[in-house]
């Protein structure tokens, strides 16, 4: 305890002094009793003491250890010379001991992708914390498996001992699934603590596949010099959209690019197609006409590949044919005759066409004027004559027959001949 008081006053002038008192262990029933001095009067005190005579007295119930009062006197100097008064204090000592109360409590939050492509490695992260005041004991963390995804271990169930977790201490636990199935799967979570109670939570992931088709048709048949038609169709038949889309259709030597449609790049037997972005679910429709002058099956190959690295092709082959094209003439000669006389009808046959004919067959059918008399190539039957079969004429080929005949009655008579092969029966 200290006590100060002012140097000097002068007489009649009211003064202040001060008493402190300082706690060095745990006290009660603290009593400070201070002497009013000789020579002055009491005017007041802060805090107020009692007043005994001319004693003051303060009562304080308890002081911990560091803890202080400051008690203020002020007196009125009535009497020349020195004044001078004492204070003393009387204390009780006051054994103290203290314990914290703490409760523990666990908070888990659990993170992942929003999407992930199918088969792609899923990777959430467990964060289990202690946001209470007392240690979390043995806390256990438990991870379900959905059924979308597979863990490399094939439990279904995946433990984490964690121990015990101070306060404001975390654990963080990363998880590795595979996306094994396209849908949105749900992984759940759960922290457990002996003392804690128990927190979950869950992350849900969006599982989706990219996926890309190309079908191409196209004529089955076509015939040489003329033209054959196919079509491609492009679709996206993922979940996602699908970007930097080149189409590639690639003719086949012996034919030639005759028409392409939606702007396709046409550079020798080859045309591109960029198609740029295709959306979900979106379907691409494209063509493309060839020729050729090259009999034989001819497949026609396209594909197809992305900025994700996914590829497809298809093809259409077409068997390409020719036609045969018979073109008759018949000449006499002599050209007019009288009745009785003789003339000779030549009949000549040439395959104009792009393909063989075969088992060609000429019937000759004269009229009552004109009576057929002999052929080297046919056999007469009546007014008609039916000429030896010609097993097979190539394209550019030709043939003839002849037949001697006979003027029967005056008049202009008309001569008919019927073919009839295998590229067109009867």
């Amino acid at each position: 305890m200290t006590k100060t008081m002012p140097r000097e006053v002068a007489l009649g002038e009211n003064f202040t002094y001060e008493i402190k008192v300082t706690a060095k262990d745990c006290l009660a029933d603290i009593v400070v009793t201070d002497a009013i001095p000789e020579g002055a009067e009491y005017v007041s005190s802060d805090p107020k003491a009692t007043q005994n005579g001319n004693t003051l007295v303060w009562k304080f119930s308890e002081m911990d250890p560091k803890s202080y009062a400051t008690l203020k006197v002020t007196v009125k100097a009535v009497k020349e010379g020195t004044l001078a008064s004492c204070a003393k204090v009387h204390a009780l000592p006051r054994v103290c001991a203290e314990t914290f109360v703490g409760k523990a409590t666990i908070e888990l939050a659990k993170s992942g992708p929003e999407r992930a492509l199918l088969g792609e490695d899923v990777t959430y992260n467990i964060v289990v914390r202690n946001t209470g005041t007392s240690v979390a004991k043995n806390v256990v963390v438990t991870d379900t498996v959905p059924a979308g995804l597979t863990h490399s271990s094939g439990d279904k169930t995946l433990t984490f001992n964690v121990g015990n977790l101070a306060p404001k201490q975390s654990r963080s636990i990363p998880v590795t699934l595979k996306a094994a199935q396209r849908g949105n799967h749900c992984n759940k979570a759960v922290a457990k603590s002996s003392n804690a109670g128990q927190s979950s939570d869950d992350a849900c992931t969006l599982v989706v596949a990219r996926g890309l088709e190309i079908v191409k048709t196209g004529d089955k048949k076509a015939i040489l010099g003329k033209t054959a038609s196919y079509k491609i169709v492009v679709s996206n038949t993922g979940d996602t959209d699908l970007t930097d889309v080149i189409v590639t259709d690639t003719a086949p030597a012996a034919t030639r690019i005759a028409k392409v449609s939606n702007s396709g790049s046409i550079n020798g037997n080859s045309v591109v197609w960029s198609l740029g972005t295709l959306a979900k679910g979106a379907k691409k429709e494209l063509s493309v006409t060839l020729t050729s002058t090259t009999a034989g099956t001819h497949c026609n190959q396209v594909s197809v590949r992305t900025a994700e690295g996914l590829t497809k092709s298809s093809q259409a082959c077409t068997v390409w044919e020719g036609l045969p094209a018979l073109l008759l003439e018949m000449v006499d000669n002599p050209g007019q005759i009288r009745v009785n006389e003789g003339t000779v009808y030549t009949i000549t046959v040439e395959n104009q066409g792009t393909a063989k004919d075969t088992n060609i067959r000429l019937e000759v059918t004269f009229p009552e004027g004109v009576k057929p008399v002999s052929s080297p190539n046919g056999t007469i039957n009546g007014d008609k004559v039916v000429m030896n079969p010609y097993v097979s004429l190539a394209p550019g080929g030709r043939f003839a027959y002849t037949i001697n005949a006979k003027g029967a009655k005056e008049g202009i008579h008309v001569i008919t001949v019927t073919r009839i092969s295998d590229s067109i029966p009867v």
